[in-house]
């Protein structure tokens, strides 16, 4: 009987701390459950009471034990419910899990410093058959208030066997969800989107590391809802940073219509070690600082249409992502300058019911160097998409394609897709995190993709795919550097499997 007390205890303690708080976090549940708990438990209290008075004297029976033992179960799994509707209520959690296998062929490549600078190689060929990746990412969203809510991702992302992983230049803050690496956990995305109220006009707030990954058109070849701000061809990099959106449907009368203002931190600059002063700045590249503007709305007369007209502007583009003097004798971070970015894009989905879905998307650039550079053993002096940073250089793609859905019910509507890109010689945006092996929106030269998606259910499907790009020019990606003439080629077969619950 004391165990049975001891218990009831411990419950009514737990109930009256709902309320209260929990190491400083307030649980909750309804009124009417709370107030139903706290009469049962009332109740039990009372038969308890009644069973002691009569223990001296009437030795309570085996049923009446066991049915107050049953009653006071009861009363845990009804807590255990409340507790875990209370934990979801706060927290939802979703995962993905993506596995890939890439057979890739290369000719008239070279090794990679023959890639970067045009040089001749006789390695000149070559081929992986067998390149596998897993990538698991865990999913977060929460309702906290009717004007605040939270959203984050983690991500894991690595090849199968892979223990020869090192860092460089190419896995920095902005790319590293993104790129494969290793087992470690990696940040994507953490952020509110605050809606202040009583405000003159509809205003909403996005605060931390925000949504600017895997942006329009990426959503049709993966399968799923719109995941970005941004068009993937400017930007796909992992940012922290600050975003206001106006929504402007009331005044405009097109749906979706809104202004947006972003600020973000694309490279900081510091010391990056463990003494007292590693907060100051390194006095090398400096903060590299994004500014941009977006105009987005549907289309008049076509329902599921985008249109974005973009603009940004980085300031103080630094010679590396990554940072200065690091193991490999590369050189001091410098700050090479600005860059401007302006792109159009359009999408609409499903064209009058027809199951075809299409976009274009066209971006240009523009560099404003300052006329210093970095060099670099083995690749020579790299300034702002020249080699001595002195000359402003402007560039342009266009980036193009369809989904169809199949009408074939009984394979679930597969969808087939073709995209294709062209880059110019001194094209460039900020594509850093793609996610492929190779980032074929940063190609200066053409590409041409093809892709099959058969569903399996809702949480489960396949794509197929085969990708051709033809290099014009060498640095592609590159901020850095003179781009020169090539006869690089690149073509890949590749076969994923994607699950989300």
């Amino acid at each position: 009987m004391k165990k049975t007390l001891l218990s009831l205890g411990v419950m009514l303690v737990w109930a009256s701390s709902a309320f209260a708080g929990v190491g400083g976090e307030t649980v909750t549940m309804p009124a009417d459950v709370y107030k139903a708990i706290l009469e049962r438990l009332d109740s039990l209290q009372k038969r308890v009471d009644d069973l002691e008075q009569e223990e001296a004297t009437v030795q309570p029976t085996r049923e009446q034990y066991d049915k107050l033992t049953q009653d006071v179960d009861n009363i845990y799994d009804t807590l255990d419910e409340v507790e875990t509707k209370t934990l979801q209520d706060r927290i939802n959690f979703g995962a993905e899990l993506r596995t890939r296998v890439d057979n890739y062929k290369f000719d008239n490549m070279g090794t990679r410093t023959d890639l970067l600078t045009g040089a001749q190689s006789t390695n000149d060929a070559g081929h992986d058959d067998n390149n596998w990746s897993n990538r698991f990412r865990l999913n977060m969203d929460a309702e906290i208030s009717n004007s605040l809510s939270f959203h984050g991702r983690l991500a894991v992302y690595k090849n199968w066997g892979d223990s020869d992983y090192t860092e460089t230049d190419l896995y920095v803050d902005i790319n590293q969800a993104h790129r494969p690496g290793t087992t470690s956990v990696k940040l994507d995305r953490a952020y509110i989107d605050w809606i202040p109220q009583g405000m003159p006009v509809p205003l909403a707030l996005t605060i931390g590391r925000h949504p600017s990954t895997e942006g329009p058109p990426y959503e049709l070849k993966e399968n799923r809802l719109r995941q970005s701000t941004y068009p993937a061809l400017l930007i796909d990099l992992e940012t922290d940073g600050i975003v206001g959106t106006i929504g402007l449907e009331q005044y405009t009368g097109l749906k979706n219509s809104a202004f947006r203002l972003a600020y973000g931190i694309g490279y900081h600059s510091d010391f990056d070690n463990s003494d007292s002063f590693s907060f100051l700045d390194d006095d090398e590249a400096g903060d590299s600082t994004m500014f941009a503007s977006f105009l987005e709305s549907e289309m008049p007369g076509l329902p599921g249409s985008l249109a974005i007209l973009s603009y940004v502007h980085i300031d103080d583009v630094p010679s590396s992502f990554r940072g200065p003097n690091d193991d490999d004798g590369n050189p001091a971070n410098v700050n090479l300058g600005d860059l401007d970015l302006y792109g159009i894009h359009l999408q609409v989905d499903d064209l009058k019911k027809s199951g075809f879905d299409l976009f274009v998307s066209w971006g240009a650039s523009r560099s404003d160097p300052n006329g210093k550079f970095a060099t670099y053993p083995g690749y020579g002096d790299m300034g702002l998409l020249t080699a001595d940073g002195q000359d402003r250089k402007s560039g342009s793609s266009l980036y193009a394609g369809l989904r169809y859905k199949l009408p074939i019910e009984m394979l679930n509507h597969p969808k087939i897709g073709f995209e294709y890109n062209h880059g110019s010689k001194y094209w460039i945006s900020m594509g850093n995190a793609s996610s492929e092996l190779y980032n074929k929106l940063a190609t200066r030269g053409d590409v041409y993709e093809i892709y099959y998606i058969q569903p399996i259910s809702r949480h489960l499907f396949f794509r197929a795919g085969y990708t051709s790009i033809d290099y014009d020019y060498t640095l592609s990606g590159y901020h850095t550097g003179q781009p020169v003439s090539t006869d690089a080629e690149l073509e890949n077969y590749y076969l994923l499997m994607d699950c989300r619950f």
